[in-house]
């Protein structure tokens, strides 16, 4: 019973029946007003037409006998008339009927002269002296003597024995079967409603249903909605059907965004504490040993210790910074601010911030070519930021006497930038991993340089920042590659 479609139907039951009462109600009143206003026209000068055939009075008084004889003989010719003999102020003189059954001595006289002036309009009902609080319609007349008023006939039409007969017929087959005929309309009219009724809330029923069923299953189900409302359609609910389709798909997909960005961020956590951890302890341990023994050591293993311990500060303070930067790409309002820039120089200048340690390694790096109109339309702090990660990437997977390059080349409007080194490789099955945040390849043991796995991630997010995709190709003992593009700046 608390369903839409359950509350329409009370809702329209009730408004059946209250309609179908009033009809009634209405049909009885109306067929009542016609009735009286039919009989009332029909004996419009009955009480003219008796006071102007009878002699009412004998010398100026009500002549009782005239009186009885007149009644008797109406009452015989009419007898759902009902006569009064009323004075000039509406007290009942005189009356065809038992003393017993006037409950009136009375009448009110503004509707007897309503009855009487020209500008009536019928039915007119006045008050009935055979009941305290019925008007029924009349016929009325004055009497007059030498011109002057003396009374008034009051004749009601449709007496006491005429609302007998009224009641019976009320009872009759052919009132009865009136009644049951417009009861079986207005049902048979309420059917015909509650199925179009029905007919229309079917959509708006399955429309709830799946919306309880999404509520349910929640957003790992495979179905969240069916895609069978028309958003074209001219029908508000098919129009709401394909607007929830709609939303629900846009919910889903915000959600597994969510749920990824949460178990990254679950993953990331983890490898936080482990990348922290490690360096934390090793510094706590080694400056405890400092402070414990630091009367016991010599200067060289006091400066040793010190070393490792700043060391270390520093391999976290590097950390904490590359999260802080990942953290600011991820969000929406990092903006760059792209100008012409001379792509072969800013390389060199990134290949000599690492001067020393390839010397040290023995490690050729070079651009090639060195050419200086090679111009790309990028955020100069962004790119540096980008081949220094790639570099340094590079570096940290070369072993002594390797080889990286920086090989720019140019098509059309684009200018294609490679790196590539011929270092330890990349195993096949981890290439597609190696651009999330903390992974480390399974053989990045063997390089001795920290590595919080931070810079590739980084790299990756700048390069969306440019409208580009950076890619690798490596094989594993045989070196790998990082190639992307950037807009050519004409």
């Amino acid at each position: 019973m608390n369903t839409f479609y359950s509350k329409l139907v009370i809702a329209l039951l009730s408004s059946f029946i209250l309609i179908g009462l009033f009809l009634i109600w209405l049909a009885q009143q109306l067929t009542q007003e016609y009735q009286n206003e039919v009989e009332q026209k029909l004996h419009l000068h009955l009480a003219e037409q008796v006071v102007s055939s009878n002699q009412l009075l004998k010398h100026g008084k009500i002549n009782t006998l005239i009186l009885q004889n007149v009644f008797h003989r109406m009452m015989i010719l009419g007898p759902s008339f009902e006569f009064y003999v009323l004075d000039t102020h509406g007290k009942i003189l005189a009356y065809s009927a038992e003393a017993k059954k006037i409950k009136r001595q009375q009448v009110n006289l503004s509707p007897i002269n309503k009855f009487i002036s020209n500008d009536r309009v019928l039915p007119i009902t006045g008050e009935d002296p055979r009941s305290e609080y019925k008007n029924k319609i009349f016929s009325a007349a004055t009497i007059n003597e030498n011109s002057q008023l003396v009374g008034y006939l009051y004749i009601i039409i449709g007496g006491e024995i005429y609302d007998n007969v009224v009641t019976l017929l009320q009872s009759s087959h052919i009132v009865k079967l009136s009644f049951w005929l417009i009861l079986a309309s207005l049902i048979f009219g309420l059917i015909i409603v509650l199925g179009l009724f029905a007919l229309l809330t079917k959509p708006l029923r399955k429309l709830t249903q799946e919306l309880q069923d999404f509520h349910n299953q929640g957003f790992d189900s495979g179905q969240l909605i069916s895609n069978q409302w028309n958003p074209k359609s001219k029908d508000e609910i098919q129009r709401l059907g394909s607007s929830f389709t709609e939303m629900a798909i846009d919910l889903k997909r915000q959600y597994q965004k969510v749920k990824s960005t949460d178990e990254l961020r679950k993953e990331l956590l983890s490898y936080i504490s482990h990348d922290i951890r490690t360096p934390l302890a090793s510094t706590q341990g080694y400056l405890e040993t400092w402070q414990l023994k630091k009367h016991e050591l010599s200067d060289e293993d006091a400066e040793k210790f010190i070393q490792i311990a700043l060391k270390n500060t520093i391999q976290m303070k590097s950390l904490v910074e590359q999260l802080f930067e990942l953290a600011h790409l991820d969000g929406k309002a990092v903006k760059i601010n792209k100008e012409p820039i001379a792509i072969a120089e800013l390389s060199q200048d990134v290949i000599q911030k690492f001067q020393l340690e390839t010397q040290q390694k023995n490690i050729q790096l070079e651009v090639q070519p060195q050419d200086p109109s090679f111009y790309v339309m990028a955020d100069i702090e962004k790119l540096e930021r980008i081949l220094t990660n790639l570099i340094d990437n590079a570096i940290r997977h070369s072993q002594n006497k390797g080889k990286i390059t920086l090989k720019l080349t140019q098509q059309e409007s684009i200018i294609d930038i490679e790196i590539k080194d011929n270092g330890i490789g990349i195993p096949e099955d981890e290439i597609e991993h190696i651009f999330e945040a903390h992974f480390k390849a399974s053989n990045s043991v063997k390089c001795n340089r920290p590595n919080s796995g931070l810079g590739l991630a980084i790299t990756r997010r700048l390069l969306e920042l440019h409208d580009s995709k950076i890619q690798v190709r490596s094989k594993l003992g045989h070196g790998t590659t990082f190639y992307f593009s950037l807009q050519c700046y004409n």
